[in-house]
């Protein structure tokens, strides 16, 4: 009896120390005339691909991966109800960043979502008992390569430079 009450014990410990944590976000309106099919949330501080996408769960807790439909998204949009990305894991060093997605060709991404702004804001936990508003990332930014074609036409340039030889 004993060893069974240290087990209920123990298991109860370990579910009350289990933290869910999770974004509550949606895709605005105003995300521009962008062709995408695919939509994912993106931890913004970590460089791993394998590991930076957040898993996305509907609102009845099914997880869908760590990409979604556009019709999905569009669904949830009418209905004015958002998804929701696990984020239990990361600390308070992360930040968030919802990127659009045309097959396997990055379209757009939003403008990065601090994680201390998301806890105050957006983030739902699993014990709460009331539901915070939606994070709607509206305003994509399409990432252009600029400064750095400024950067290769002038190394290019300098190169070319030819010195003048000096007469002895």
């Amino acid at each position: 009896m004993k060893k069974i009450l240290t087990v209920l014990i123990v298991l109860g410990a370990m579910t009350v120390a289990a933290e869910d944590s999770y974004l509550y976000w949606m895709v605005g309106d105003n995300h521009g005339d962008y062709t995408y099919n695919t939509v994912k949330v993106r931890d913004a501080s970590n460089s791993d691909p394998d590991t930076a996408y957040l898993t996305i769960y509907n609102a009845s807790g099914i997880s869908k991966g760590t990409s979604i439909g556009k019709g999905i998204v569009d669904t949830y949009r009418e209905l004015d109800r958002g998804l929701y990305a696990s984020i239990a894991s990361l600390g308070a060093s992360s930040s968030f960043i919802i990127e659009l997605w045309n097959d396997s060709s990055f379209v757009a991404q939003s403008s990065e979502l601090t994680y201390s702004t998301a806890l105050a804001e957006y983030v739902v936990h699993n014990n709460s008992m009331t539901l915070p508003k939606a994070w709607v990332a509206s305003s994509f930014a399409i990432p252009e390569p600029n400064s750095a074609m400024l950067l290769l036409l002038g190394c290019a340039a300098l190169g070319l430079r030819r010195r003048r030889q000096l007469k002895a």
